[in-house]
């Protein structure tokens, strides 16, 4: 953040407690205005850092309309996309702490972008408070159906083989897709020549094609193309199986323990918020991530719902980050 942005900032949260000290309310009074015994007493905004119909923006919806009826205030989702999330994260970070404005952030976010980027205007560490985990969406290694390739020994040793021919397509440079690629090739220990495309739907078409080795999608992306048979699922990046693809194994599984990378998706409020309404948030979404319907459509878009508190969420947060970081800085990647 810029001095003059965290200028702004810290006027704009310190203001209304001189207000009301000059107003003889107290330090108190001020802090019980947003306390969760009021609260919510009005419409709530999630922020969702992308276009509308993608796994985010529907999970966000799905946990948005369970709360809002447990809350008793409706929640409006508002797509913010551009920068790679980081005009939406922006925004949230400096709206007003009151509980009001929440965003619903993923592992690119808040683990990735800030060893990518340069010159972000927020520090994802000081500028949010982590209210709840919502889902993991792991991802899924896929070949074209007329692969040899049956299972990850099988793909390691052909990568092994190929000695850096072997190619693998993911959405981009820096997506988590592409990272978990550079985690399996540090893990494994074998070179892959990476073909990042502009975009999953590109890379898939050649996957599917036979012109591309394999490829590691999002569930939901490679999803239809699974049910159809023009591509094999052979293993999940998670440390657990996919409830959306229980038959396929994890990497994890396949001789590499402790593997696990994939793409998470949360809430967060901007720092300053009163713990008492990140508490209150917490237990609502807690049990909204209980209800039927809720699991069934986080299921239908890859994900597996998950629940932790603010203090177990924060901890994960921050283990991923250093652990993307490492990477990032020892595979010596970069946007370009």
């Amino acid at each position: 953040m810029d001095n003059v942005a965290d200028t702004q900032l810290v006027r704009r949260r310190i203001l209304p407690i001189a207000i009301a000290i000059c107003l003889g309310v107290g330090l108190n009074g001020v802090a019980s205005i947003g306390r969760a015994e009021d609260y919510p007493q009005k419409e709530l905004t999630f922020v969702v850092p992308g276009t509308a119909g993608g796994g985010m923006d529907v999970i966000a919806r799905v946990v948005a309309d369970r709360l809002s009826k447990d809350l008793g205030q409706p929640i409006v989702v508002e797509n913010k996309p551009g920068a790679g999330g980081n005009i939406a994260v922006d925004y949230v970070a400096k709206s007003e702490p009151d509980g009001y404005t929440i965003l619903v952030g993923q592992t690119a976010h808040f683990s990735i972008n800030p060893s990518l980027y340069d010159n972000l205007a927020f520090d994802p560490a000081k500028d949010f408070s982590p209210i709840a985990l919502l889902a993991n969406a792991p991802n899924v290694v896929v070949v074209p159906k007329g692969s040899p390739i049956k299972n990850v020994a099988e793909l390691i040793a052909v990568a092994k083989e190929k000695n850096g021919a072997m190619t693998l397509a993911t959405p981009g440079n820096g997506t988590v897709s592409h990272l978990t690629g550079e985690l399996l090739q540090q893990t494994a220990d074998i070179h892959l020549n990476h073909i990042p495309y502009k975009g999953a739907a590109a890379a898939l078409v050649d996957v599917v094609g036979g012109r591309i080795d394999f490829m590691l999608s999002s569930i939901p992306t490679a999803l239809s193309q699974i049910r159809a048979g023009a591509l094999r699922p052979i293993a999940v990046s998670a440390d657990r199986r996919s409830p959306t693809l229980p038959e396929v194994p994890t990497i994890e599984e396949q001789g590499y323990p402790g593997f696990n990378a994939g793409t998470w998706y949360g809430l967060f409020a901007p720092a300053g918020t009163d713990p008492s309404i990140i508490k209150k948030l917490n237990a609502a979404i807690a049990v909204a991530l209980q209800n039927e319907e809720v699991l069934k459509r986080i299921v239908d878009e890859g994900g597996d719902a998950m629940s932790k508190t603010p203090e177990e969420f924060g901890a994960m947060v921050k283990s991923d980050s250093e652990k993307w970081s490492k990477l990032i800085a020892t595979a010596g990647i970069t946007l370009q």
